[in-house]
């Protein structure tokens, strides 16, 4: 199959070398030039150190290099850049099947999968679970969710992703593993200032337990199947996510709680930190919803007010 990846980052990358393995032709778009040039011509990722592009890898920042001849689309970029990006892409795009694995919210709490489908014709389905980049492209046992719609388009994506080492679960709740790969973020985020604290495996376990709780109200009354929190997309990624020394939500908050301001940990990393992004943005559902939320909103006054976290544990 013709595939190509929107976005040259870790996660983009670790996709291609994984799809390339499988035979397939892969073409990477990466923003920036300059960057897209050099992993062009010396057949790596800085973000992925030790990996090699295989030669059915091509690199370009020109989308019309990339994306007409495609036949499946995927989507990588960071969740503020997809709407932009998109809307650049869709001359090319036609009404090939796009997957986003971008993991956040549009403008507006809307799902990444309303601003995509307002771009395009095509069937819109998402890739998240527990599926750090470091790994992936390494070749390491990994298990994702693919949602969309049941259809033999699905089952041929299912199959153009599948290895013995990637197995691709399938799943009809597209909402629901938007809101577990949005908000585990946060949580992530959360553990990694505790971490920063050094305030122990009992706060930790006590803001994971409590946090995919707040992440399951949030995703029932946005209309997710209850299952799928138990899943892959949910618990399994928040696992993943909340623990591994890869996580750079978690490193982003270990560092704060340390006592480091956010903006100096945000410029000095390499890789986008969505976590911060997306507390922003789920403080809004707590209006929009009507829920109580005290440990996204906790997290958003430590991140944004300065507020200390013990203070934030102690009124839990």
């Amino acid at each position: 199959m013709k595939i190509s990846i929107l976005g040259g980052g870790s996660w983009g990358t670790a996709l291609a070398i994984h799809l390339a393995k499988k035979d397939h032709q892969v073409k990477i778009w990466e923003f920036f030039e300059e960057q897209a040039k050099e992993m062009q011509e010396s057949r790596e990722c800085k973000l992925l150190p030790g990996t090699k592009l295989a030669e059915n890898i091509f690199v370009s920042s020109e989308m019309q290099e990339v994306i007409p001849d495609s036949e499946l689309v995927l989507v990588v970029v960071p969740s503020d850049k997809v709407e932009v990006t998109m809307e650049n892409a869709k001359e090319f795009l036609e009404n090939k099947p796009i997957v986003i694995c971008s993991k956040g919210f549009a403008e507006g709490l809307r799902f990444l999968s309303e601003a995509v489908n307002d771009k395009i014709d095509g069937d819109v389905y998402c890739l998240y679970g527990p599926s750090h980049a470091e790994e992936v492209c390494k070749g390491m046992f990994t298990g994702v969710v693919l949602a969309g719609k049941e259809s033999e388009e699905r089952q041929k994506i299912q199959e153009a992703l599948s290895s013995a080492d990637l197995k691709v679960d399938v799943s009809n709740d597209v909402i629901g593993v938007q809101v577990c790969s949005a908000l585990k973020n946060v949580l992530a985020v959360f553990v990694g200032v505790l971490d920063g604290k050094g305030l122990g495996d009992n706060a930790k376990s006590f803001v994971i337990t409590k946090g995919l709780a707040e992440i399951k109200s949030i995703g029932l009354k946005l209309g997710a199947y209850e299952n799928t929190f138990d899943g892959l997309a949910g618990l399994g990624d928040v696992i993943a996510t909340c623990t591994s020394k890869h996580s750079r939500n978690r490193y982003l908050g270990q560092e704060v709680g340390k006592g480091r301001k956010l903006d100096d940990v945000i410029n000095e990393m390499k890789m986008v930190a969505e976590g911060v992004t997306a507390v922003k943005k789920a403080v809004g559902f707590k209006e929009k919803l009507g829920l109580e939320l005290p440990l996204v909103q906790g997290l958003h006054d430590v991140l944004f007010d300065g507020k200390n976290v013990e203070e934030v544990l102690e009124k839990l």
